[in-house]
């Protein structure tokens, strides 16, 4: 009962602080300020207690603990047995608060320093409230059978062994990803509680420069995990793409668009003291958008049209989520409404020859690609709302509209970069134009001599150029002086690098269907594919059957082995295979090789019969065979291995006799051995392959008989493999560029850490 006790005794110590934050400004009282901070840092201390406390016994296999026994195994390995902790519902909560705590003790003396401790603090207890309540509705250490109470579970049914992990998480991603995007998620509520300090204390300026490298750190932080998950789909799920618009994934994409243009407007603010209302409506949006996302993921509104949503988590859960979502969105409204006129105070015009116009231009358009991506993924709860068939968008909707947006972006953002602030000299702003836009239009002629003929690939292959070109000057020159001041620039090279690779990948792929008989070698496209077979893998674990299978891909230029997955689990009682691709990396292109289906190639010869039906003997063709019945385990028995035996009566001139198979489940299905029996005065034997029965009739159920000659040797039945082959080029420059952006982010967080630091002192 400790950690169930730990979890309420969290919730009250968290509110217990956010009212003594609240009342150290309210009332200007420093001994509030000091009991305040001792708690919420006990608060964080004993969320990591409480984590460390599920950690170890997942670790210890205490099945008696529902979450335990829903996401472990005594099968799994210790990473994955780690991993699972942050697997469920009730984990990734817990993990969740725990990381908004741990951020929230890292922010106690940075606000102190800025005297936006008793404010911020306020706020950021509340969310840490929020979350500990959410805990209590989800709890992580609910026992076994009390959760299966209504089933008639006891203390004494407690199981020997758990259900185990999602085969699809049997990856070293899943202890990277989740918790570098919670991380984000966490660090995305320190924006909103400066913002909400700022409209406390009608600071509307000074919160910018305090809460900029917090929300440097949040946008980099999360869209690195967003990336990760799109390496992760990539490497794990066989379907070739990074990124499938899938409504879940779009939900953590929201509040990352909406922190970007937040940084981009807090820069203007910082420089010229414009966009007050912008800059606290985005950081307001910002946090909303990661409750929204949570809401769409954890609350089961999306279980049938996304394949990452969560079940539904009880309605206890749902409304304090919904609680959650509505309560901050209100509150940041209210706050807002309430200082409308305070924050007209300086406002300022700016000219369309500016920086700050144009990244006001720039913000707009990401805002906008954040707004239409929010109505794409929401689209399956507006359909439920208004009582029509709850359906996702198709992915071309978002294709086109951001077909059109990107372009405009990365236009906007290399003109941002030659306009200087305030106002621009029009002979300096042709004369940088023209040049860069030259140059941007040779090297994408170049590009189409290469192969591109698409027009709207063309217009962005051009704009990335322009992007790149500007950023990659701009951004030299300044590293030359400082390497912290070419943040930005990096970040944007990183994302016209991404899009190279985004075109390249997506346009370019060809993807070719391929049947492959074992040691055949077989002509696919300018390769050549081998199945070579396929051998068991892990071996040591009881509650899988894995294998890979490879196959070896020859070309002009290189000849390398590639190996695919395929495996069954207990977790899905074995009913269907778990896949994962084959892929050779490469920077010039991946070789990628989707597993489809496995079978054997027919060495027999084989016919199929319905029951009561006649065939003419396919090796020989004077004799006639008719199927009377089939017969069932119990008139023929069981063997000792657990197979079970069925047979077929068949009638063969004046004789009658019985073609016997034996049945076993492999992979959920019944898999059938024939016995072999001669045929009366032959040399020839007969054997019951299989056997389909007609459930609305069963006497139209059919048999397969096989024959074969026992004075000739029967081949060995080969295995056939069906994979789709890719070729994706340069998709190397998605990873290359997505870490390029978050590390021109990392210099723009130290530059910005420091320049507040200098100004705090």
């Amino acid at each position: 009962m400790t950690g169930q006790y730990l979890i309420h005794l969290l919730f009250g110590l968290s509110v217990t602080s956010t009212v003594l934050y609240w009342l150290s400004w309210k009332r200007s009282d420093e001994r509030f300020l000091r009991v305040a901070r001792v708690l919420f840092s006990l608060v964080s201390l004993l969320l990591i207690t409480s984590a460390s406390l599920l950690i170890v016994e997942i670790v210890r296999h205490r099945f008696e603990y529902t979450y335990v026994y829903s996401y472990s195994s005594v099968n799994l390995p210790l990473h994955l047995l780690i991993a699972s902790f942050y697997s469920g519902q009730e984990g990734s909560f817990l993990l969740w608060a725990m990381l908004v705590s741990i951020i929230g003790v890292a922010l106690i003396p940075y606000s102190r320093k800025h005297q936006y401790e008793g404010q911020a603090m306020t706020i950021y207890g509340l969310i840490l409230s929020f979350l500990t309540l959410l805990l209590i509705a989800k709890n992580p250490f609910s026992f076994y059978w009390e959760t299966f109470a209504p089933q008639g579970i006891t203390m004494a049914d407690v199981p020997a062994d758990g259900r185990g992990l999602n085969p699809l998480l049997h990856n070293a991603w899943i202890t990277i990803h989740p918790p570098i995007l919670f991380t984000g998620f966490a660090a995305m509520s320190v924006s909103f509680a400066f913002a909400m300090a700022g409209l406390i204390k009608r600071d509307y300026h000074r919160w910018i420069g305090i809460a900029l490298p917090w929300t440097l750190f949040a946008t980099a932080i999360l869209g690195f995990g967003i990336m990760l998950g799109g390496f992760w789909a990539y490497e794990t799920l066989g379907w070739g793409g990074f990124w499938g618009w899938d409504p879940v994934e779009n939900s953590s994409l929201i509040p990352w668009l909406v922190s970007v243009g937040l940084v981009h407007t807090m820069l203007v603010q910082k420089r010229t003291h414009g966009l007050v209302k912008t800059n606290m409506a985005l950081a307001i949006g910002t946090f909303v958008m990661v409750l929204y996302s949570t809401f769409l993921t954890r609350s089961g509104v999306l279980g049938d049209t996304s394949v990452h949503s969560f079940v539904d988590p009880g309605k206890f859960a749902f409304w304090i989520l919904l609680a959650f979502m509505l309560a901050f969105t209100v509150l940041g409204a209210v706050m807002l409404i309430a200082r409308r006129n305070d924050m007209n105070i300086n406002r300022k015009e700016f000219t369309p020859k500016s920086r700050e116009f144009m990244m006001s231009i720039g913000a707009a358009l990401v805002m906008a690609s954040a707004l239409f991506v929010t109505v794409g993924t929401s689209w399956p709860v507006f359909m439920e709302i208004i009582n029509q068939p709850k359906v996702a968008v198709a992915t071309d909707f978002y294709n086109r509209i951001h077909i059109i947006l990107v372009p405009l972006i990365l236009i906007t953002n290399g003109l941002a970069l030659l306009v200087q602030w305030r106002h621009t000299s029009g002979n300096v702003f042709v004369k940088n134009v023209l040049w860069s836009a030259g140059i941007s239009l040779v090297l994408t002629v170049g590009v189409v001599m290469l192969g591109i003929r698409d027009v709207p690939f063309i217009a962005l292959s051009a704009c990335a150029w322009f992007s790149l070109i500007i950023n990659a000057q701009i951004g030299f020159r300044l590293m030359r002086r400082s390497a912290s001041m070419a943040g930005a620039y990096i970040s944007h090279l990183g994302i016209a690098v991404l899009m190279f690779g985004i075109i390249a990948s997506s346009a370019y792929t060809k993807t070719y269907h391929a049947t492959l008989v074992e040691g055949v070698p077989q002509k696919v496209g300018e390769f050549t594919l081998t199945f070579l077979g396929r051998e068991q893998i892990e071996k040591y674990y009881t509650d899988r059957e894995k294998y890979r299978y490879n196959v070896r891909v020859e070309h002009a230029s290189e000849n390398v082995d590639v190996a695919s997955v395929l495996y069954w689990s207990d977790f899905n009682r074995r009913e269907s295979a778990f896949l994962e691709p084959g892929i050779r990396w490469g920077i010039v292109n991946d070789l990628y090789i989707s597993p489809k289906a496995t079978d054997h190639e027919q060495v027999m010869n084989s016919t199929a019969v319905m029951r009561g039906g006649t065939i003419q003997n396919p090796l020989d063709s004077l004799m006639s065979i008719t199927l009377e019945r089939f017969t069932t385990p119990v008139e023929e028995g069981t063997n000792a291995d657990g197979t079970m035996n069925m047979g077929a009566v068949l009638h063969i001139a004046d004789t009658t006799m019985r073609a016997l198979t034996k049945v076993s489940m492999h992979g959920g299905k019944p898999a059938f051995e024939p016995v072999w029996t001669r045929l009366p005065n032959s040399k020839i034997e007969v054997g019951l392959t299989a056997i389909v029965r007609n459930n609305d009739d069963p006497t139209k159920s059919t048999g397969e008989l096989s024959f074969r000659d026992t004075g000739k040797p029967l081949p060995k039945p080969r295995e056939i493999y069906t994979v789709d082959f890719s070729v994706k080029p340069l998709i190397s420059l998605v990873w290359i560029g997505v870490i390029t952006m978050v590390a021109g982010f990392v210099f723009s967080i130290v530059r910005y850490a420091k320049l507040e630091d200098r100004t705090a002192v």
